[in-house]
């Protein structure tokens, strides 16, 4: 049984609220002209359409005001002090003036040996209101009340070059007066439509999605050809990025971009099913296959999963829709991120085409809280993984001021034995809540040389100056921290995307999903969960949690606010094995032979000829986006309204006393042989020797 949720009418003497702080869709919206799960149109609640006001009616201009923010109002936990009723703080919140009372968030309902201290959690209130009088009624409150903000969670998918800096908009001037082309992008030899497209200048980038014909239509204002910086083409699924600085644009013409599928890179792919570099990477290629994760539950608390249409997941489910009216519909995935890190997890059958993930066999359940999604969202869906007893939680999101209320809930849920495996977030600063708390497991993510086309946008995410010797190095995105507990793969990551399609992406959101599927073959196979650890406790956790980091393979990539403890192996994780073997290593993909060292020698000297793409000149800089450095305390976006939620715990995952997890400086080197220049990798894939 999911969170309880009471709403209450509106007064009716009380005009209607602003739109919320949302950036994006209010909470059970779809963005106009999505999809479903099945790449059909979604069904648009009624609430969620916005219908154009009728040629020639009477609308009366309003002055423009800044939207109202949502908050999260509960009673605050003090020793030999009764809980306020949540009855009584609702009742006074609809009584405030200006105020919109949205509902009420009750806790889960917990049965047997789970119900022993259940009112330890409080219901939780949401209201509208401005930043002032969320002040006053927190002032007003003393120490009796928590008043949070409940702000809109984001993906840690990878930016992208959508972020790269722009100037400060007061004092932009233009370099010229603009001008038009046009777009053509063809991937297999044909018109490629869906694709994202942006331009970058020296202003701000330009953005269009190309048509039925592959083209889009370029309008490029203060401009001119000899200022736009970069290209980047994004198709939407089967191909992989593309990235060109300096383009020669026409004015007027039309230019062509030509994608790559994406089995130039994976051989016969998707009709083979290859482990991703990721997967061999974690040495999944050296776990038996009956290791599939059978009678474990899997939560993914994301977009949803296309169930009903792609091959790789027709198995997931159950499944609860959060956000909107009909909580059946967490099969709809208009935005395609919960799609992806299914695959990662779970994707199966295994044998099958697609991909395969780590725990195939798994119980997988989707907890939907996008598009919309906020912390109020995210309290029911931990609640619904404690209730149905989930073992492991898969979290690729994060966002907001830390927040007091969502840790006693993570809290809550580590005491029940759910694992809570966050990514860590992808500004490039400090690791986000609530990867940031000690009660989950932060995720960092890295790349591999060699995994991706150099003309791709995924060239673009090494961090400069760090490079192990095998090619791995750590990815500019990933936020970095003495909060990181783990690393794991989060560039280039193919998986599964609605209705039956594939991407490569990037972001701490792909390398989270690894963690959680290699925890859950290890919760499922693990002799110490089927004896001394099988209680669901907060001990169970902290034992996961030390087997992951004790399984590592330490990295040298900028120490352990990189990548914490280092990459986890899943053989040695698993009690199988502590030393990878050459092929994991080399990267042979599943059921290929690997290449004897003395093949591997000749090759190497007789492509030695080749060399990395040569470094941009110094003027060529700006076509990346630069890491963001860290934000010194209480410095904020000049988007955002001055709040804070309060203190909540930092650092890395909780294990227990006596425990050395962790310590990386008293590990053995890398016992993995160093690979050759990943250029050569690239060359010989692209020959077919790989």
């Amino acid at each position: 049984m999911a969170s309880q949720e009471r709403s209450r009418p509106q007064n009716p003497s009380r005009s209607r609220m602003p739109a919320d702080d949302s950036p994006s869709s209010a909470p059970g919206s779809e963005p106009v002209a999505a999809t479903n799960g099945n790449g059909a149109p979604a069904p648009q609640p009624a609430e969620s359409r916005i219908d154009a006001p009728a040629a020639g009616s009477d609308r009366k201009p309003a002055p423009l005001e800044a939207r109202r923010a949502q908050f999260m109002i509960a009673s605050r936990q003090n020793p030999g002090l009764q809980p306020l009723s949540a009855d009584l703080i609702a009742q006074q919140v609809r009584d405030l003036p200006d105020v919109e009372y949205i509902k009420t968030v009750d806790p889960p309902r917990l049965l047997g040996l789970q119900s022993n201290d259940s009112g330890s959690l409080n219901s939780v209130i949401v209201a509208r209101m401005t930043f002032e009088k969320a002040r006053l009624l927190q002032a007003q409150a003393a120490n009796r009340l928590l008043v949070e903000r409940d702000p809109p969670l984001t993906f840690t998918l990878a930016p992208g070059p959508s972020d790269i800096a722009v100037g400060n908009p007061g004092v932009i001037v233009p370099h010229a007066e603009g001008f038009s082309t046009t777009i053509e992008v063809r991937g297999d030899g044909a018109p490629l439509a869906g694709a994202d497209v942006y331009v970058f200048g020296s202003m701000w980038p330009v953005q269009a999605i190309t048509d039925e014909s592959g083209r889009a239509e370029i309008n490029v204002v203060g401009e001119s050809p000899e200022t736009i910086r970069a290209l980047y083409v994004k198709p939407k699924v089967d191909y992989w990025s593309y990235w060109l600085p300096r383009p020669q644009l026409v004015p007027g013409g039309i230019s062509t971009a030509e994608v790559k599928p994406l089995g130039t890179f994976l051989k016969d792919f998707p009709d083979r099913q290859p482990l991703g570099w990721g997967e061999r990477a974690m040495g999944l290629d050296q776990v038996p296959p009956s290791y599939d994760g059978a009678g474990v539950k899997i939560a993914i608390i994301d977009s949803g999963a296309a169930q009903g249409s792609h091959r790789n997941l027709r198995h997931t489910g159950p499944g609860l829709s959060i956000v909107g009216p009909d909580k059946q519909a967490w099969t709809v995935d208009t935005i395609g991120h919960g799609s992806h890190c299914a695959g990662i997890i779970g994707g199966g059958p295994a044998g099958g085409s697609g991909v395969r993930g780590f725990a195939p066999a798994a119980e997988i359940h989707i907890c939907r809280i996008f598009p919309g999604g906020r912390f109020t969202d995210l309290i029911a869906a931990l609640d619904y993984c404690v209730e149905n007893g989930i073992d492991v939680v898969n979290m690729s999101l994060g966002g907001g001021e830390p927040s007091r209320i969502i840790e006693e809930r993570l809290v809550r849920a580590k005491e029940m034995g759910v694992a809570c495996i966050v990514a860590a977030g992808n500004s490039g600063g400090p690791v986000q809540f609530p990867a940031s708390t000690p009660h989950v497991l932060a995720v960092a993510a890295i790349g591999k040389w060699g995994e991706f086309p150099a003309d791709s946008y995924h060239a673009l995410q090494a961090l400069d100056g760090f490079e192990s010797r095998d090619g791995y190095f750590p990815a500019k995105f990933s936020c970095f921290g003495p909060e990181i507990d783990v690393c794991a793969p989060g560039v280039a990551i193919v998986s599964s995307l609605p209705a039956d399609g594939f991407a490569a992406w990037d972001g701490t959101s792909m390398a989270t999903p690894h963690v959680t599927g290699l925890a859950a073959l290890v919760f499922a196979h693990h002799p110490d969960f089927k004896g001394a650890f099988q209680a669901r406790d907060a001990r169970r956790v902290e034992r996961l949690f030390q087997i992951l980091k004790e399984s590592t393979i330490p990295l040298q990539l900028g120490g352990a606010e990189r990548v914490g403890a280092g990459l986890p192996f899943a053989p040695k994780a698993l009690g199988l094995g502590s030393r990878p073997s050459t092929s994991a290593s080399v990267g042979a993909a599943a059921g290929e032979a690997p290449l004897s060292a003395e093949s591997l020698e000749a090759l190497r000297k007789l492509l030695n000829i080749l060399s990395r793409p040569p470094a941009a000149d110094a003027g060529d800089a700006p076509v990346g986006p630069a890491p963001s450095p860290l934000q010194p305390a209480g410095a904020r976006s000049i988007f955002e309204e001055p709040w804070s939620n309060g203190d909540v715990m930092r650092g890395r995952a909780h294990i227990g006393a006596g425990s050395d997890v962790g310590r990386a400086a008293e590990r053995p080197a890398d016992p993995r042989p160093a690979l050759p220049d990943p250029q050569i990798w690239d060359a010989l894939r692209r020959a077919g020797v790989i």
